[in-house]
């Protein structure tokens, strides 16, 4: 099973049993799918140092090319080392987006989100472990994607923006509208639809490539 399937499947599943059997709201929601890209991220590096170590890994064609600090990255190693940059300049981007995550379930951005019940934050984290867990063991041992270095790398960043785009969209409905915690399913459907259809896209451009 793909990676991605894999990902969905439980990015999908997890937070409907939260809302359901746990009392999740859509904050818990959003801090999941935060904590869902830092997995994300290690399974990328995980990926892409599979990727340079497979024949064929190091090959100019397959990597493309990346100016680091002024340097142009190719050729032997590059993949490792492009691998070192994404962790490094993803971590950072993720960092700023937990900041404006963090202060949104504080009620900064959303005054209505103030006055909830706490954060079940000790749930969430579980979760978060299950579902990150089966990511990185997809990364390890799934089979790898036919993008490579650079192009392997700039894969990430459109589909998480769009995926939390989507989410907060969610979020500031159920805040203005004031809808009931039960209204956090949306924000799993909208996350699993926009996830689903990039997986869609990308499967299909990788099959294009290959033939």
């Amino acid at each position: 099973m793909p990676t991605r399937l894999i990902t969905l499947a439980a990015y999908t599943a997890l937070p409907l049993a939260g809302v359901l059997l746990l009392g999740w709201d859509w904050r818990e929601i959003i801090l999941l799918y935060w904590l869902e890209n830092i997995s994300r991220g290690v399974a990328m590096v995980i990926t892409m140092i599979r990727s340079a170590d497979a024949p064929g890994g190091d090959d100019p064609a397959h990597i493309g090319e990346l100016r680091v600090n002024g340097r142009l990255v190719r050729g032997p190693g590059a993949g490792r080392e492009l691998a070192s940059f994404f962790a490094l300049h993803y971590g950072i981007f993720t960092l700023v987006h937990g900041v404006f995550v963090l202060l949104l379930v504080a009620g900064v951005f959303l005054p209505t989100a103030a006055g909830q019940s706490p954060v079940n934050w000790l749930t969430a984290l579980l979760v978060w472990i299950i579902g990150g867990t089966a990511q990185v063991l997809a990364a390890r041992f799934g089979p790898l994607p036919e993008q490579r270095g650079q192009r392997l790398m700039l894969s990430a960043y459109p589909r998480m923006i769009v995926l939390h785009v989507s989410v907060i969209v969610g979020i500031v409905l159920i805040a203005t509208f004031d809808w009931p915690a039960a209204a956090a399913v949306l924000l799993i459907g909208l996350h699993a639809l926009v996830d689903g259809a990039g997986w869609m896209l990308s499967a299909r451009r990788d099959r294009a490539r290959a033939s």
